[in-house]
């Protein structure tokens, strides 16, 4: 950013756009509403572009972490609603937003594997018959 050059900055925290009232030097910003600091635009143009891959791979490489961490898939689940809901009200402040994540059950073709338990609850409940000659 040049000396006259003044652009919206939005803060990546909490959402709040602002427009620097004197030019942006040094690596980092603070939010003036949240005080949350972040790197400034052209430090951030420097660096190599994040694409949607990577971000698809991170947030895949956070849950096998929370997984072998010992977290159970509905905290998982819970945790993402909450923040996919937290970001959607974010971008639209004016409305309230419920992210609902709905299991359509196995795809076409696929072979379901129970849980252990699940397994274990359905094998009790069948009958058994013995036929004794």
């Amino acid at each position: 950013m040049t000396q006259t050059e003044h652009e919206m900055l939005r803060c990546p925290h909490c959402g709040a756009e602002w427009r620097p009232t004197t030019p942006v030097t040094g690596r980092e910003i603070s939010c003036p509403v949240c005080l949350h600091r972040f790197e400034a635009p052209d430090v951030l143009e420097e660096r190599h572009s994040f694409s949607v891959r990577d971000f698809a791979e991170q947030i895949s490489a956070l849950i096998n972490r929370a997984r072998t961490e010992g977290l159970s898939s509905d905290v998982i689940t819970n945790v993402l609603r909450d923040e996919l809901a937290y970001n959607a009200e974010l971008a639209n402040p004016s409305h309230t937003f419920h992210v609902q994540i709905v299991d359509l059950g196995p795809a076409e073709g696929a072979i379901r594997t129970l849980p252990p338990n699940e397994a274990r609850m359905i094998l009790q409940r069948r009958s058994t018959s013995i036929i004794k000659r």
